[in-house]
């Protein structure tokens, strides 16, 4: 069953691999632990394609046989599990999103819940993961809908974590993806919006562009999400053209990404 929706990652505050082996220079778990023609590797990296194309497709129930593949490469590990975890979780962040555009507030509780989870379980053996830390951040933000009268602790919890994953992995493009997501969000009242959420956005557009993921087993999630997201902030910002070079920049990433090609109808109906 496919999620119809014209949004992919849930409003924060308005709608309410790995190796297990870290070098000195690699706070994200690498992949030495998986061979590359492992089973094991095979599997999660037809996970990742698999989520990949639930999000493209805005279909809920490829996202939920990615998370079980993720699940499924847990077991096979036994122990040294953060890897299959912070995939785990991602397509937690996926899912709850689809949740929340769907209205079932409750499976949104449920998979915040469980990624925060399994993202504790990545930073308790990976603390210096930063992109494990950004996206724990979002996930927060995302509770945020859910618990509007803790908005004050669970917002600073989320910009602590947000901190310390900057400071961690301040290269990390997805790191500053995330960060820009939130933040255009959050109502310009409470010091978000487009204006505040461009220079993360930008920042992270520019390391996508020098990053080259050339472990399958590592994240690599985000590019065309940059792109669209600068495409919102300057739809919002009431520049129609640079949207459009952003919507079209999405798709010369990811041809296949249905909200990108949604967006750049909706400007040709204008």
């Amino acid at each position: 069953m496919k999620t119809k929706c014209s949004r992919i990652l849930a409003p924060v505050f308005m709608i309410g691999g790995f190796g297990f082996w870290v070098s000195p220079s690699d706070s994200f778990p690498s992949a030495h632990f998986f061979q590359a023609s492992s089973p094991l590797s095979k599997l999660i990296t037809d996970a990742k394609a698999k989520l990949r194309e639930g999000v493209n497709r805005r279909d809920t129930e490829a996202c939920k046989s990615a998370r079980d593949q993720f699940l499924g490469a847990m077991l096979e590990t036994k122990t040294n599990q953060a890897g299959p975890a912070y995939y785990v979780a991602l397509a937690d962040y996926r899912l709850a999103t689809f949740a929340f555009i769907s209205g079932d507030t409750a499976e949104a509780g449920r998979m915040i819940a469980e990624g925060q989870q399994y993202l504790e379980r990545v930073l308790a053996s990976s603390p210096d993961s930063g992109e494990s830390l950004a996206l724990y951040g979002y996930l927060l933000g995302l509770e945020i809908a859910l618990h509007p009268d803790r908005a004050m602790a669970l917002g600073a919890k989320s910009a602590r974590s947000f901190g310390q994953a900057e400071a961690k992995e301040p290269a990390n493009p997805r790191v500053h993806l995330l960060k820009g997501i939130y933040w255009l969000y959050v109502p310009e009242a409470f010091g978000g919006g487009p204006d505040t959420a461009l220079p993360s956005l930008e920042k992270a557009e520019a390391l996508f562009a020098k990053e080259n993921v050339t472990d399958p087993m590592k994240p690599d999630w985000g590019k065309d999400e940059a792109f669209l997201y600068l495409g919102l902030v300057y739809r919002a910002k009431n520049d129609p053209a640079k949207a459009r070079a952003m919507f079209e920049k999405t798709l010369a990433v990811n041809p296949d990404f249905g909200w990108a090609r949604s967006e750049l109808a909706s400007l040709d109906k204008k």
